[in-house]
């Protein structure tokens, strides 16, 4: 059984990352998260979904890296999905998807980096919905 939501296609859009010497204990890396969505009327169920994922020291002392990736998908979401739901669908789904392509990415280009690969931590796909407004 397919899932209602299909990938259709994705790019990386941007990354960017800088290592740096552990001279002292490093600190850990604190990774964060904005995804967007856009829906494309024009293309029936067509939806368009931008995932930026941001990785820096946690604390004031350096960290072996920092940097960003941003990574864009064109998914397409079954026509009979309750359109009530296709937002929280598409943003917990495609963020999801995109997000494991984001860190085997950086895990790759980071593996021939002078500190090894760096492996974005796993996240719950609750965690791409965007709060509600005031919560």
């Amino acid at each position: 059984m397919h899932s209602h939501i299909q990938l259709l296609d994705y790019k990386i859009l941007r990354i960017h990352f800088d290592t740096r010497s552990a001279e002292e204990q490093p600190s850990e890396i604190e990774f964060s998260h904005a995804t967007k969505i856009f829906r494309a009327e024009e293309q029936g169920n067509t939806w368009l979904v931008r995932l930026d994922v941001q990785f820096r020291p946690a604390a004031e002392k350096s960290a072996t890296y920092f940097g960003e990736i941003a990574v864009v998908g064109t998914f397409s979401l079954a026509a009979d999905f309750p359109a009530d739901k296709a937002e929280s669908m598409v943003f917990m789904n495609a963020g999801s998807i995109l997000y494991g392509m984001a860190r085997e990415i950086l895990s790759n280009i980071t593996a021939r980096a002078v500190h090894g690969p760096l492996l974005m931590p796993t996240l719950d796909a609750r965690s791409f919905i965007p709060a509600p407004l005031g919560t």
